[in-house]
């Protein structure tokens, strides 16, 4: 696990209370995670490797820290290429959408993102996946969704 003292880290730390951050890649081309009790927040930074994403699912599962929960993928400073291997790969070693329904809000800057979730969608059936143009609605809609 990596630490880095910037501004994007920083944020994402405190985002949604306690947890734990677990980050791959260089600053600029990274995938985070945070695990709390409450929910999964995922971010991808810049331009990541497919690599990053399965390194913090692995990470985090090797902790005993993942389980099926509602998830927020904040996409909104993304700006590499999807890494659709690495997504498969992400179905076949993690429980979401294969061992229960779950929760997925995106965040996204743009329209052009959609595209990309409908894809999503065909790789993980079992998970609700919805877009959000902001963290605010995001949070709400897994509030709703998820009762709390």
């Amino acid at each position: 696990m990596e630490r880095y003292d910037d501004e994007v880290y920083a944020a994402f730390a405190k985002a949604g209370g306690e947890g734990t951050v677990i980050a791959h890649g260089p600053q600029g081309a990274r995938f985070m995670m945070k695990l709390t009790p409450k929910r999964l927040y995922v971010l991808a930074d810049g331009e990541p490797r497919g690599h990053c994403l399965t390194d913090v699912f692995a990470e985090a599962m090797a902790l005993g820290m993942l389980k099926s929960s509602s998830t927020l993928v904040d996409l909104t400073l993304f700006t590499g290429t999807v890494h659709w291997e690495s997504v498969r790969t992400l179905r076949e070693m993690t429980p979401f959408g294969i061992e229960s329904a779950s929760n997925v809000a995106y965040v996204v800057r743009n329209t052009l993102f959609v595209q990309l979730i409908k894809i999503a969608r065909a790789i993980f059936p079992k998970i609700r996946h919805e877009v959000f143009h902001s963290r605010a609605e995001a949070e709400a809609w897994l509030d709703s969704v998820d009762g709390t």
